[in-house]
């Protein structure tokens, strides 16, 4: 019993010393691996606050331009309802439509946008390509509210539309001078960007008076603020938390943002937005009078110093302009002490004006200024679907086309039968074209039944008239004709060839 004892005694003890070469081991391994490293961490920022005093505050100004206006910029999701055709399902081909399919389904598309709130009653100017043809535009707000809004009207010439919401405790923002606007400032672009609310990017403004668009009259400002989709309808705000544009397109051959991005000037944002309150849509100026560009040929002819303005191709009888003394041919320079670059900055200008007031209209006739008064009238609702109808059947002529000669071509003394034939007004004189030959240069500016008015500013009564001024013109030079054709009178530039 005693050995058994001494043999269990070793055991334990050979167990209790070989657990503890195992601790012992254990902890030389840990230690082995375990390094203790030194960290001594920055006891202050590099630079004192005192000494980028300027940035602080321009940081902290940052900070409550943005926490002052988000509560007023809203996102917008809208849905539309499309038709969409279903894949052609083979055997349809023998054996037609089954089970009353018809080959078309509809579906619901949603899409983002954004907008900003401008009173207190809960009008929110967006544009007009967010809404148009939806059938749903539901409204959120930074705060997490949502309300489905009603269009109040739009306006798809300037690309605005103003929609109202019925919430309590709205918070508006103002709509600022963008003629106060500089090329440099610095602004704020707020919106929905791929859906990401209230998402803010900030920039200055790149230039003004921008074309964006060939099938826009607006002057836009561009700036180099972060505008992607969703961002539309947003507004561009300056450091005072005032609006003066509504973020409408980008440039872009990507899709996304590359730092050229498009706005409305908030003056054409507040008066769009005014008539559209007041009668439901936008009401313009109007002064009655038909132009076209003023090119390097027609300058020359015309005796001008530079191609600005607009050049008059007809006064409408009884209008405004017709009452002020605008007749056909003149160029005009200025609206109101005004520089007008083209045509564009004409239309704007008059469209813009105050129904009834009174415009300085400055003109070149003849080669002499002159100025005279014009007052406003409303252009009628129809005008534009009038003017576009016309121009697609009757385009006014480009002069990028080559002629040099009148060779090829018949024209004949306007007689009451050929006015009648040709649809011309009382008031156009000159000779009808009553043939060209296809292969005639003249070919590719005058057709049959245009009549001619004037060659390089010399009137053509008749054709003893017409071959007379045709004789002694310049063959190496351009030709201005001044063109009247089915009620629409232009100014054709027929070039030398080169």
């Amino acid at each position: 019993m005693k050995s058994f004892l001494k043999f269990l005694f070793f055991v334990l003890l050979l167990a209790l010393g070989i657990s503890l070469i195992y601790v012992w081991q254990a902890k030389q391994l840990g230690q082995s691996q375990v390094r203790v490293e030194r960290f001594t961490p920055a006891e202050k920022p590099k630079l004192d606050l005192d000494s980028v005093d300027i940035l602080q505050r321009l940081n902290d100004e940052y900070a409550k331009v943005t926490e002052a206006v988000v509560p007023s910029v809203v996102s917008i999701t809208t849905t539309k309802t499309v038709e969409r055709r279903q894949p052609i399902d083979p055997l349809e081909l023998f054996f037609g439509h089954r089970f009353g399919r018809d080959g078309e389904t509809e579906q619901k598309v949603t899409s983002l946008g954004s907008g900003v709130i401008v009173s207190k009653e809960g009008h929110i100017v967006t544009n007009n390509h967010v809404v148009d043809g939806t059938d749903d535009v539901t409204v959120q707000l930074s705060d997490g509210r949502e309300a489905k809004a009603r269009i109040i009207g739009t306006d798809s010439q300037l690309d605005l539309a103003v929609l109202k919401v019925d919430l309590p405790n709205l918070s508006p923002l103002p709509l600022g001078d963008s003629e106060q606007v500089h090329v440099g400032q610095i602004v704020f672009a707020i919106g929905n960007p791929f859906g990401l609310e209230e998402s803010v990017s900030q920039g200055i403004i790149s230039a003004k008076d921008r074309r964006a668009m060939s099938d826009s009259s607006v002057d836009f400002f561009q700036t180099d603020t972060a505008i992607n989709p969703g961002n539309s309808g947003g507004p561009l705000v300056n450091i005072r938390g005032e609006v003066v544009g509504i973020n409408t397109a980008i440039y872009s051959e990507s899709g996304g943002n590359q730092g050229i991005g498009f706005a409305i000037p908030s003056n054409v944002v507040r008066r769009a937005m005014n008539s559209i309150i007041k009668k439901g849509r936008v009401v313009r100026g109007y002064l009655g009078v038909s132009i076209q560009p003023v090119t390097k040929e027609i300058a020359e002819q015309f005796k001008l110093d530079s191609t600005r303005g607009a050049l008059v191709t007809d006064v409408t009888p009884g209008s405004p302009a017709d009452q002020a003394g605008i007749i056909h041919g003149d160029v005009i320079r200025k609206i109101n002490n005004t520089d007008l670059r083209d045509v564009n900055a004409l239309m704007n200008r008059v469209a813009e004006a105050e129904i009834g007031s009174e415009l300085s209209v400055e003109l070149i006739r003849d080669g002499q200024a002159k100025t005279v008064m014009a007052k406003v009238a409303e252009q009628p609702p129809d005008l534009m679907a009038r003017l576009n109808r016309s121009q697609r059947q009757n385009p006014i002529f480009g002069g990028s086309q080559q002629s040099s000669t009148f060779d090829g071509m018949q024209v004949q003394d306007l007689t009451p039968r050929l006015r009648s034939q040709a649809n011309v007004p009382d008031y156009v004189h000159g000779v009808v074209v009553t043939d060209v030959d296809p292969s005639s240069p003249a070919a590719t500016q005058l057709r049959p039944g245009d009549v001619i008015e004037e060659i390089n500013r010399q009137p053509v009564s008749n054709t003893r008239e017409f071959q007379q001024i045709v004789a002694q013109l310049d063959t190496r030079r351009a030709i201005v004709l001044g063109v009247a054709r089915n009620r629409q009178r232009s100014f054709v530039i027929l070039k030398p060839p080169e």
